[in-house]
């Protein structure tokens, strides 16, 4: 559903983009709610289902229990950074959102280099949660410092024409 919902506003992303990241950020704030609801449900589906792993695929997957109920929150995490990304490549920042993408990447990759010899599953299971969350936070935090400085330097032009 949240692809969907990124599929059919992708353009828009644009139209409103072109006049300035306030453009595409109204329209992130229309959209991600609904793609931050859908998150937290398929979350707390995810772990409410998950004992029932074992019972459709057999006992040998009785671990995936805890493995499905660690990565519970990456739905949310997804559904929220895609709004923020295509915000950012909306008006013009792609540049920014793929350095922001590359970097959650190579984070990702080192904490398992790390974290995987030492925890095993669990390791990769902190990596994502790690590289997820801090990939959605910066996206948001990018959009918002863009913003800020886009109404800042708004409000100069405007106070400089009078």
């Amino acid at each position: 559903p949240v692809q969907s919902l990124l599929a059919a506003s992708y353009a828009k992303f644009f139209q409103k983009g072109a006049a300035g990241i306030r453009g595409s950020l109204n329209l992130a704030k229309r959209l991600s709610p609904i793609a931050g609801m859908y998150g937290i449900a398929a979350g707390i589906g995810l772990f409410i289902s998950a004992p029932m792993v074992p019972y459709i695929i057999g006992e040998d997957y009785s671990e995936v229990v805890n493995a499905l109920r660690w990565l519970a929150p990456i739905p949310f995490f997804k559904a929220m950074q895609f709004f923020a990304a295509d915000t950012l490549t909306g008006a013009g920042f792609q540049g920014l959102r793929s350095s922001i993408q590359v970097t959650a990447a190579l984070l990702n990759f080192s904490l398992n280099l790390w974290l995987i010899p030492l925890y095993s599953w669990k390791g990769a299971a902190w990596s994502s949660l790690t590289s997820d969350s801090l990939r959605m936070l910066s996206l948001w935090l990018l959009v918002f410092v863009l913003y800020r400085q886009e109404v800042t330097r708004s409000k100069r032009l405007q106070e400089s024409e009078h």
